[in-house]
């Protein structure tokens, strides 16, 4: 993705989950001829599995396309992993030990047309792809850096609540929105080819505020 400054510390392990809990999607218009168009939620997204509870579905694009959605953050999702948390991380450090990191965070997601000249509609997209890189929204190093809770009489784990981490909580929260980009699903198999990595028609946005 464009700019991605921590580019060379990604989570270097697989993550076992990660998820995210949004209240809707705003569709914005770029005619203010048309009205805003809303996907009601709450949803809980999964992007281990790929996965949206319940299904986004389809949206009707207005005449003159799209130029933009929003994704609030909610804590409300029926989920019950996900009751009271917005963002959820979990997985295992290089040495085994098991991480997971967790917030009730405040914010929208936002997403912009890149370039920024780009209209949604579907002249260029019959569908998309809303990529969030999960790897990217805390580092490699960052997991190393914290120390580990016991877990039973012989483990041990990294459980980071970042509500009560107020600079890390601010690292991330800035990483949701920049991290993620919009791309087209070239062949419509729901999955981020590397035929579609490059087709980028929209970048998320640093500001959740």
């Amino acid at each position: 993705e464009p700019g991605a400054a921590d580019a060379n510390d990604p989570i270097r392990t697989e993550l076992l989950r990660a998820s995210l809990a949004l209240s809707e999607l705003r569709w914005i218009p770029c005619s203010s001829a048309d009205a805003l168009v809303v996907t009601q939620g709450p949803f809980v997204v999964d992007l281990v599995s790929g996965q949206t509870t319940p299904d986004f579905g389809r949206v009707a694009i207005p005449a003159g396309g799209f130029c933009g959605f929003d994704a609030p953050l909610t804590t409300n999702a029926s989920d019950a992993v996900m009751q009271g948390k917005s963002v959820l991380l979990a997985g295992a450090r290089a040495d085994g030990t098991p991480f997971i990191v967790y917030a009730a965070m405040t914010g929208t997601i936002k997403m912009r047309p890149y370039p920024t000249d780009t209209i949604w509609d579907p002249s260029n997209a019959q569908a998309v792809i809303w990529a969030l890189r999960p790897s990217r929204w805390v580092t490699q190093s960052e997991i190393d850096a914290e120390p580990t809770d016991a877990l039973g009489a012989r483990r041990r784990v990294i459980a980071i609540d970042l509500n009560r981490h107020p600079v890390l909580y601010n690292a991330v929260r800035n990483r949701l929105g920049s991290r993620s980009t919009l791309n087209t699903d070239i062949n419509g198999n729901r999955r981020l080819d590397t035929e579609d990595q490059s087709a980028f028609i929209g970048l998320g946005l640093e500001d959740l505020d």
